[in-house]
């Protein structure tokens, strides 16, 4: 039982961490500027879209995947950066799929 207390209080002081590291300007900005590079990336990829005849998620995962790697390098953006682009993007398959 000593170890699951150990890794319940590690647990609690990790994400007492990054709720602050969320709560600061700092983090503020960085959810602004991902913002900011989050819609014109998602546009584009739903007129990437509407071109091609019968699209899936995998298709569509590829897409992003490629977009984001050529929009990053365009715009310098850092390594984590393009993860959570990604990530975001994958999850709005639903939004575009609705359109589609």
């Amino acid at each position: 039982m000593g170890k699951f207390k150990k890794g319940l209080f590690l647990g609690g002081l990790l994400g007492a961490g990054l709720m602050w590291l969320n709560a600061t300007p700092k983090g503020k900005e960085m959810r602004a500027r991902l913002t900011a590079h989050l819609d014109p990336l998602f546009n584009e990829l739903k007129m990437s879209l509407k071109q091609l005849d019968g699209p899936t998620k995998e298709m569509y995962n590829a897409l992003v995947e490629r977009a984001v790697e050529e929009y990053a390098a365009k715009k310098e953006l850092a390594m984590e950066m393009k993860t959570v682009l990604v990530k975001e993007l994958k999850k709005r398959w639903n939004e575009i799929e609705s359109e589609l």
